[in-house]
Parts: C-alpha cells; structure tokens; sequence
C-alpha cells in the first residue's frame, strides 16, 4: 500500500496540474455549452486507455465518466465536478469587468487566472490529475475509482425570454448520471471550500413576483380636467413590495440556523419592469425575483406557503396591489453525518497532507451532492480552491475568478491519498 501511494503520487507534478487547469480554462464552457470541453476530457481519458461513457443530456451537452477499474472487492469512489462556468464572460455587467472573467487563462506569480479558475474548473482538474496519476502509475485499487465531469450544474434557470440550454442548470448533469445507472460507494466533489470538508449543502425556493400596473403618462395637461383611471406605476409598487421583503428577512434567517450559525438568505436578485424602448408612460407591468434560501431538512412548501402569506400582507396593506406569485425552481439540499466514512477518510487524506486537521463545515451554496445524497451515495465537498490572492477566501473579486497553483497541487496529492484508502476497503 505504501509502495503503490509513492508510485502514484511520484506521477504527478505541479507543472501537470498548472498546464491542464490553463487547459481547461482556455476551453469555454459556459452553461449550455460544455461540449467542446467534454470531448476534450473524453479523448484524455481514452488515451490513458480507460473506459470512458460520455452521455448526451441534450445536443452537445455531455457528461464524461471515466472508469479505473478496479481489482476486485473493493469500495467505488467518485470524483465528480461540473465543466460549466458561472459566467460565460459575455454577459452584461461581466465582459466589462476584465480577463479574470474570461475564457482565456493566465498566470500572475501563483496564481491562475480565468473563467472557471474559482469554480469549479481548479477544482476539478485537481482531481482529473490525481486521477490521471493514479493510472499512469499502474496502481489498481481493489474498488472501482471514478473520475465524472457533468454539465449543468450553476444555478441557471430558464424564465421568461431566457429559454433554452444556456438557462438549463441547477444540477441537470448529475440527475441526468445517477438517474441513468452511475453510481458509486461514496462520492466527493471538489467544489472550492478552501481544503474544508463541507458535509452539508443549502438549497432555495426561487419566486416570481409579477405586479400589475397601468401605463399612465408621465407628463401634465392644462386646460379642463380629464376623468382618468389613476395611473398605477408598478415600479413604485414593486419597490414597497421589496421593502416588506427585506422587513421580513432578518427573522427568517434567525428561524432557520443549521449548526448554531446562520446558514440563510433572502435575495432580490433580479428585477424588470416596463418599456425601455417608451418614454412618457409609467411601468405598467415589474417582475421580482426573489431567493428564499434553505437548510437540509426544510420542506420546500412551508417556505412557499410563508411567502405566500407574506404576499397576502402585501395586498392587504394596499388594495390597489394587483399582485401575482409564481414558483420557479426548488433545489433541496443534503447532509451527510460526520461520522460517514467518507468525511473521516477524507480528514486523514487532508492531514496528511497539510499537517493540520480541515475543519469540518458545511456551505449553503447548491451543490450537485445533494443529488447525489438523494440518490444514496454519501457525498461530500472538499476542493482546494476557494483561497483568495488577495487574503481570506470568498466568492468572485474584481480581479476575477483565480487560483492558487500550490492549492491545487497539494489538492491532488490529497484526492490521491483517499483514493487509495477508500478503494482499498472492503465493501462489507
């Protein structure tokens, strides 16, 4: 066993991890748009020999499954991660924020730059490099080792003129793969948490809210008075709306900690309303869109009926309020305990390693393990992204989505270390 870890891990190097991550940055994938870069990973892992299922969710969007088969008797691990970015790079009020939110990579000292560098392309190639170490190194575990690149797993979702695949998200890939025969023992997804072992995933109930108005002028008129029906502006009514939103936020957060913390959010994220193409007339019509967020263990309709009921409030402080609400997408998270094998094998992976217990945590972000926990397969984040250039770590900054080489180098020698301890254990 000893001899077979130092065989694997003589077979991989930081300048392997480096040149594939600017590989796979430098090969767009935006939701919808994973095909390219699904092709690219399948014929890798059929150079190596593997056996290699690519399934077609829909027209050029591939998830890629790879097998290193193993000896015999022992436990099946997966490393599984998305190919699609957050963003494409050519959205508006991204493409002006500069090349670390393009497909296009780049160094600067450490760190590597690019659309994906944050999540999850670092993350993922970490593991694809562990992975391909292992099998040029000729080591066989007793259990199957699986290395899966889905599609489709950002939190996209296809509303009013935004239809098509670049909006089909929210986990399509990973439902698509366990609902069509991939599984595995355990599964880890190396999501960037920093080198911390998240065992829990949030998930959010996504609302419409549509108000009604009328398009009366912006402009007076002399002379005799005019019988009109009052103009009704639904911006000015969407923004009282949004101001009982944000009222009512804090004691829903408080209601619904996960381990002592505040694990929930309530966002407006997104927002139309009227004609910009017809000055002179009120907005006769806004739409809010509103994130509810939750907790493992929180039904989807208790969060629906309480914003329903915060909805009433709305109307009846304001009769003229023509308001309509509507559900838009669900995700539901998941929880593995800390006692499941999978967490405990990965801890001592990451201490050996790093010399330091990881800290056991969890993050409210959707993640596709929550699909996966829901399919029966334990599963766990722990990615070596996440850590920012800039001090701490956190989501995207200024400067964009980045890296640290080191981070992922020392990642891959961790996804070696439990890959070789759990597929070499027993089943029973």
């Amino acid at each position: 066993m000893v001899a077979d870890l130092q065989r694997a891990l003589d077979a991989l190097s930081r300048d392997d991890v480096i040149k594939l991550t600017r590989d796979v940055i430098d090969i767009p994938s935006p939701m919808g748009g994973e095909g390219p870069l699904a092709n690219y990973l399948a014929g890798r892992f059929r150079n190596l020999g593997l056996d290699v299922v690519v399934q077609e969710v829909e027209p050029d969007r591939f998830n890629v499954i790879a097998t290193l088969k193993g000896t015999g008797g022992g436990s099946s691990l997966m490393l599984f991660g998305h190919m699609d970015t957050t963003w494409g790079g050519d959205e508006e009020g991204v493409k002006e924020l500069g090349p670390g939110y393009q497909p296009a990579s780049y160094m600067d000292g450490d760190w590597i730059y690019g659309a994906g560098a944050y999540n999850m392309k670092s993350g993922l190639t970490s593991a694809i490099a562990a992975f391909e170490a292992i099998v040029r190194s000729g080591v066989r575990p007793a259990g199957d080792l699986i290395m899966a690149c889905v599609v489709g797993e950002t939190c996209h979702t296809q509303v009013g003129q935004y239809q098509g695949a670049r909006y089909r998200g929210c986990g399509v890939g990973t439902n698509f793969m366990v609902g069509n025969g991939v599984t595995a023992d355990m599964a880890v997804c190396p999501e960037p948490t920093s080198g911390r072992v998240s065992i829990a995933s949030g998930g959010y109930v996504y609302f419409e809210i549509k108000i009604s108005g009328n398009p009366g002028a912006t402009y007076a008129r002399g002379g005799e008075e005019i019988a009109v029906k009052p103009a009704v502006d639904a911006i000015e009514k969407s923004q009282d709306v949004m101001a009982v939103i944000r009222d009512w936020a804090p004691g829903y957060k408080k209601a619904h900690l996960y381990r002592g913390q505040e694990a929930t959010n309530v966002a407006i994220v997104a927002m139309e309303a009227g004609h910009p193409w017809r000055p002179t007339k009120l907005a006769p019509f806004s739409r809010v869109y509103l994130e509810v967020d939750t907790v493992p263990g929180q039904r989807v309709m208790d969060v629906i009926k309480e914003v329903e009921a915060l909805m009433d409030d709305c109307r009846s402080r304001d009769p003229e309020l023509n308001l309509d609400l509507s559900v838009i997408q669900t995700p539901e998270g998941g929880e593995v305990s800390e006692d499941e094998y999978v967490v405990e094998a990965m801890s001592r992976a990451h201490t050996t390693v790093h010399g330091v217990e990881p800290e056991i945590t969890f993050d409210s972000w959707v993640a596709d393990t929550a699909t996966m926990i829901r399919a029966g397969v334990p599963a766990i984040c722990y990615g070596p992204a996440g850590r920012s250039a800039f001090g701490g770590s956190g989501y995207y900054p200024i400067e964009g989505e980045h890296a640290n080489a080191d981070d992922l180098h020392k990642g891959s020698q961790v996804y070696i270390h439990l890959a070789l301890e759990a597929c070499n254990i027993p089943r029973n």
